[in-house]
């Protein structure tokens, strides 16, 4: 509980030079929840200038949006003066922003009711039936649906993300909102709803949130997707995917790979999903399919997919360098460049594969009866 203990010490700090302070957001839901918040946010009356003179370490991360962040045993606690905002032009950022308002006028700009509440150890503030949804297993914005989504259009999809990660329904206004204005979507960063989009999937309730989305036809409005592939998601029963692994899921769904790129995923993510997305279903790999892998890689797939792959350790070679012959060998043989390399291809492929022993008077004769055969133009792929 050392975290809450700090963010109780900033509240208590911020109180003793007369104002006032909260955790909100996130970190109460999870408490309320009996779950270990990964971060604290706070939320006081003090202007940033104010907070910055009570702590010796606090780093200035969004004073235009009255935020800092202060830093306690090297732990973070972002802290935002009490703010409201004005109109959306871009449904992503308002137009200005007021700093210095009530803690009421604060807690009525954000997304959902369980993220809508504040807490000081005197006490947790409610107004809007936070804890009745919490209860009763609901997401729902606070306020007009259509006014919440009309601010910041990605609250749609955080809306199933929620879903996806709390095992919640959805609110049936929150619902026909989403329904009425999903086409606004476009208006958002795309890795902005990749990033939901992602926590949705690694979410426990992702099959239901995945049918709502489904309903509202949400998925319309975001890169490459479509309802086969929702449905295939909904059907896909992959257990162990971590975010690296998640994209993957969705390429085996039939998202086209170079979605990947549209979704702005980061290339360790797009490599893994299209290397892995072709032997997901695969009963057995080949030794050829297993050398082709990383160790890392072939973990990973027996992870997500629940099967037993046999280990690289088993294989003749592990990589193009365990063959014992080289390069070099193939100069001296008077091969040239390109046939180098696909000399060496053809070396490995046959010596994984079982048809030759890597043995380097077998090899050289190989090369030698590959090279006769090919002459000076190589077929090799």
């Amino acid at each position: 509980m050392k975290m809450l203990e700090y963010a109780n010490h900033i509240i208590q700090t911020i109180e003793g030079s007369g104002g006032e302070a909260y955790i909100v957001g996130g970190a109460v839901r999870d408490m309320l929840l009996k779950r270990d918040p990964g971060d604290y946010d706070l939320a006081t009356s003090l202007l940033p200038e104010e907070v910055m003179q009570l702590f010796p370490i606090v780093i200035p991360t969004g004073l235009e949006h009255g935020t800092v962040t202060v830093v306690l045993d090297h732990m973070p606690f972002e802290i935002t003066t009490f703010r409201s905002e004005t109109t959306y032009s871009d449904r992503r950022r308002p137009d200005a922003v007021t700093l210095g308002v009530s803690l009421e006028e604060d807690l009525t700009r954000r997304d959902f009711t369980i993220n809508a509440m504040a807490l000081k150890p005197t006490g947790l503030v409610d107004l809007f039936g936070g804890q009745d949804d919490l209860a009763s297993k609901i997401v729902r914005t606070v306020g007009r649906a259509e006014d919440r989504f009309n601010e910041d259009a990605l609250r749609m999809i955080r809306a199933f993300r929620f879903m996806s990660q709390l095992e919640f329904t959805l609110d049936p206004q929150t619902e026909q909102a989403i329904t009425n204005q999903k086409h606004h979507l476009q208006s958002v960063a795309v890795e902005r709803i990749a990033m939901e989009f992602e926590k949705l999937l690694l979410g426990p309730g992702r099959k239901t949130a995945l049918q709502v989305m489904l309903r509202t036809g949400i998925y319309a409005d975001m890169p490459g997707l479509d309802d086969t592939i929702l449905n295939q998601l909904i059907s896909l029963d992959l257990n162990g995917v971590s975010s690296d692994n998640v994209w993957t899921l969705v390429l085996v769904a039939g998202l086209r790979p170079e979605a990947l790129r549209v979704f702005k995923r980061s290339k360790k993510q797009e490599g893994r999903a299209k290397t892995l997305a072709p032997l997901v279903q695969e009963q057995t790999l080949s030794d050829w399919q297993r050398y082709r892998l990383s160790d890392e890689e072939l973990e990973h797939l027996n992870h997500m997919t629940g099967r037993r792959h046999e280990g690289r350790t088993s294989l003749p070679i592990r990589r193009l360098q365990d063959l014992t012959v080289n390069g070099r060998d193939m100069i001296e043989l008077g091969l040239q460049k390109k046939q180098i390399k696909e000399a060496l291809h053809h070396l490995e492929r046959q010596v994984v594969d079982g048809r030759l022993e890597n043995q380097r008077e077998i090899l050289l004769k190989e090369v030698m009866s590959w090279k006769n055969q090919h002459g000076t133009e190589s077929s090799m792929h």
